[in-house]
């Protein structure tokens, strides 16, 4: 229950931070030529994940994280 009230409030709370007709594939190819941008020796992580930015989708991320969740609570019985 936590991870899905977490992850509601979290984005919720981003979605207040845009305006609602943002688009998001643009937004998120602007973030991500940003960070793209800085030291590659001070920010690798930074670097990595821009990479991966532009296709990120948080829809197929939260239905993994519900899938964990699930295959989780099976192995328990």
């Amino acid at each position: 229950m936590s991870y899905i009230l977490g992850l509601a409030a979290q984005y919720a709370a981003a979605a207040r931070l845009l305006a609602e007709d943002t688009d998001r594939s643009a937004f998120l190819a602007t973030v991500a030529a940003r960070w793209a941008q800085l030291d590659r020796a001070k920010y690798p992580f930074v670097h990595q994940a821009a990479t991966q930015m532009r296709d990120h989708d948080d829809r197929e991320q939260f239905l993994a994280g519900i899938d964990l969740i699930l295959d989780g609570m099976t192995t328990i019985r």
